[in-house]
């Protein structure tokens, strides 16, 4: 039983402090008759660092932690060394956790006493219409990892999720696969998925739940997102069919590689009523999707830069 489980929340924040206040406010608004949780801001580097924001709406029970900036992974470490509790969470600081976050992981643990990850979808906002195909674009890409109808039992496990989007993890789990890669700054939770699935570890997910995801990014600011991201892909996870599509035909493996991923998220799209609204955002997809397969063409290219 998980009665009187202990939780930390990690709040990790660098240089936002208006996104860091509304986090809080939301972690302040939970709807949960637990132990209290603790709360910790790790702050990577913040300038001015973001104390006075904490002081301030979380109070003396948020505590507050600044460091050099290292980097997300390093962020996410320091407060994994400052937590001792039985479950440890970690939330950036653009986003908002619904009233039930902490109710829900637990009475999840609580039903599924194997479980040891158990993570959120995430809902974007933001202005524009770059912010509607993020959210497509991160639903298809989610769903195409998942078994056929495993979304609609509401949970879903695998071993291709990434260990994020504000997962809860069962501290000891860090103690078998060892701790987020200092040496990425970014992808650090794909690689620690990796090595979750390497010790059989499954990442379990809430499909219909979500945690918003407040971005401030602009259009350009979306597409370089995507190509960091593609990077990342190559270095921590390897390129599969995108590196098989690169030798054969070099940069027009990049449009090989669009044309093939439009095709299984067409498929993907059905069962879950999306097709819609890929039909009308399809040329912005096909963009999103194509700087990622830029990103990972520059890491085969040059795979010791970034």
């Amino acid at each position: 039983m998980n009665a009187g489980a202990s939780y930390t929340l990690v709040v990790l924040t660098c240089n936002r402090p208006a996104a860091l206040e509304r986090c809080l406010q939301s972690i302040a608004r939970l709807d949960w008759t637990g132990p209290p949780p603790r709360v910790l801001v790790v702050d990577d580097g913040s300038d001015p660092p973001s104390r006075g924001v904490v002081d301030r709406v979380g109070g003396p029970a948020v505590e507050y932690r600044y460091q050099a900036n290292r980097g997300v992974a390093a962020a996410r470490n320091t407060g994994l060394r400052a937590s001792a509790s039985e479950y440890v969470a970690f939330i950036a600081d653009d986003y908002v956790l619904p009233t039930t976050y902490l109710a829900d992981v637990d009475a999840f643990f609580r039903d599924h006493p194997d479980a040891r990850v158990i993570t959120h979808n995430l809902a974007p906002r933001g202005a524009g219409i770059f912010s509607r195909v993020q959210r497509l674009y991160m639903q298809l890409a989610l769903a195409q990892e998942l078994r056929p109808g495993t979304g609609g039992s509401g949970v879903v496990r695998s071993f291709t999720l990434p260990a994020s989007r504000a997962a809860v993890f069962e501290r000891r789990v860090f103690d078998e696969v060892g701790v987020f890669d200092e040496g990425l700054r970014v992808g650090e939770d794909g690689d620690l998925g990796r090595r979750l699935a390497a010790a059989g570890i499954p990442v379990h997910m809430f499909f219909w739940k979500a945690v918003e995801h407040h971005e401030a990014l602009r259009g350009r600011d979306y597409l370089r997102q995507r190509v960091r991201y593609g990077r990342s892909y190559v270095r921590v996870l390897g390129g599969g069919a995108a590196r098989e599509a690169f030798e054969a035909w070099g940069p027009a493996g990049i449009a090989l590689s669009t044309g093939r991923k439009l095709r299984e998220w067409w498929r993907v799209a059905g069962p879950l009523g999306l097709r819609g609204p890929l039909l009308r955002l399809a040329p912005l997809v096909a963009l999103f999707l194509g700087c990622f397969y830029w990103g990972a063409y520059q890491a085969f290219r040059r795979p010791g830069e970034g």
